[in-house]
């Protein structure tokens, strides 16, 4: 299984002028990258996924940036430059329902008050689109402004709720599905050193330096557990593992690079060959469980975050970045997904306990792994009524650990409303498995 071939383009403030072209050339380029991976490779592209440059660069005026307040009062807000923004989301929406684009994320933005107004809209908008707020180094605005985003999206399912109705709009009569159960989080993410072209969302996002490009990443969470159960040890899993790898990506390759050029000269930007869970995998997921599949080694002691994880973890990242030398081009994180919702063994291992003295699973220990793989703190359900400042401080401690090793690494929290800390989360998603709601 490949998880998704994507396509990133470039946007421009003459929004929409060209708009329609430019992504249906970004799906005639997946349409047929697709069909080729399926003739000639027998692969199944589970979805085909579209990037753009970061939003701010179009969806706005120029000058729509220039109140550094513009979102805390209804004076500062030109309600015209919000209609246009949202209409040009509307519009662009229609174009990729057109073409049979499914999913779209437009980019990052870097600026705190501008996150606040346009992240919510762009969730609500629509199911398709996915954003992201960049976050440097001890940059606290940006992490509180992520942190405010992660709030307010988790509020637009309850339609009773206040909302900020200067920036989202009239209340909805009905709840879109995505929206549910602070289901919006799943489309956004807080991002530190996440570079152009990483081919997962939220995170993603092109590059006005290219017109056209493409790059896939991998569901390989069962082909990660057979590898890793081949390797049975740590000083195995350089050779066994890694070389596994290598063998199992070349025909990918190939094919990619077959179609470099062929359509509108796009770019293969290379393969993101990080470990990612499949919950379609047998055993109830378990055998698409990057967790489990972590467990398969030998040093790694009772379970998954217990002694010899870390371990693991890291000489697994090596032999993921070590593939170049055995011919692949790589792009994106180059690392290890532990998104506690789509992987069948950390639900399960957070769900083991609702005693906090005894759950098994603990952002803190997602976060320690994260330290030697990537790639962050990904889907965890933490409570409705979670405070700012805690949800600031998990987005700083990510965005510590990616700047001061420079590695790209995001955070993905999920506010449940009416949810605290132990009780089970009510997602209704083909992409999410429940568990229980963590502490901070």
């Amino acid at each position: 299984n490949h998880r998704t071939a994507e396509s990133y383009n470039s946007a421009e403030r003459q929004f929409p002028t060209g708009a329609s072209y430019k992504l249906y050339k970004c799906a005639s380029l997946l349409r047929a990258l697709k069909s080729e991976l399926a003739e000639v490779g027998g692969y199944e592209v589970q979805t085909v996924r579209i990037a753009t440059n970061p939003f701010d660069e179009w969806l706005i005026d120029e000058n729509m940036g220039e109140h550094e307040s513009f979102h805390q009062s209804t004076n500062t807000i030109d309600m015209d430059k919000l209609d246009k923004c949202r209409n040009r989301l509307r519009h662009l929406d229609s174009i990729l329902e057109k073409n049979n684009i499914s999913f779209c994320s437009l980019g990052s933005v870097s600026t705190p008050h501008l996150a606040e107004v346009l992240c919510p809209l762009i969730v609500q908008t629509s199911s398709r689109f996915s954003c992201s707020v960049s976050v440097g180094k001890s940059d606290v605005k940006a992490a509180q402004s992520a942190s405010r985003c992660m709030m307010t999206i988790s509020r637009l399912g309850e339609c009773n709720d206040c909302l900020n109705d200067r920036v989202i709009g009239k209340k909805q009569s009905s709840t879109p599905n995505h929206l549910k159960g602070g289901l919006g989080n799943f489309q956004f993410c807080a991002a530190a050193s996440c570079e152009p072209f990483i081919p997962f969302f939220p995170a993603a996002k092109g590059s006005s330096s290219k017109a056209l490009a493409f790059a896939v990443g991998l569901e390989n969470g069962c082909l990660a557990k057979h590898l890793l159960k081949k390797s049975a040890k740590l000083s195995k899993i350089s050779s066994v593992f890694g070389d596994g790898m290598a063998e199992a990506l070349l025909p990918l390759q190939s094919i990619c690079k077959r179609m470099e050029g062929e359509i509108y000269g796009a770019e293969f930007l290379g393969i993101d060959p990080s470990l990612n869970p499949s919950l379609d995998g047998g055993n109830n997921g378990m055998d698409g469980s990057v967790a489990g599949a972590i467990e398969e080694i030998e040093e790694v002691r009772d379970s998954f975050g217990g002694t010899g994880t870390l371990a693991v973890a890291a000489e697994i990242t090596t032999a993921l970045q070590n593939l170049p030398s055995k011919g692949i081009l790589l792009t994106g994180y180059r690392g290890i997904m532990l998104p506690v919702c789509e992987d069948a063994r950390l639900s399960q291992l957070a769900s083991s306990s609702p005693n906090l003295s005894s759950q098994k699973l603990t952002i803190s220990q997602i976060l320690n792994v994260s330290s030697v793989c990537g790639v962050g703190i990904d889907t965890v359900p933490v409570k409705g009524d979670s405070s700012l400042d805690d949800l600031t401080s998990v987005i700083l401690d990510v965005a510590g650990l990616a700047h001061r090793w420079k590695k790209p690494l995001s955070c993905r929290l999920f506010p449940y409303p009416g949810k605290d800390i132990g009780d089970m989360t009510e997602f209704d998603s083909p992409y999410l498995c429940n568990t229980n709601v963590f502490a901070i």
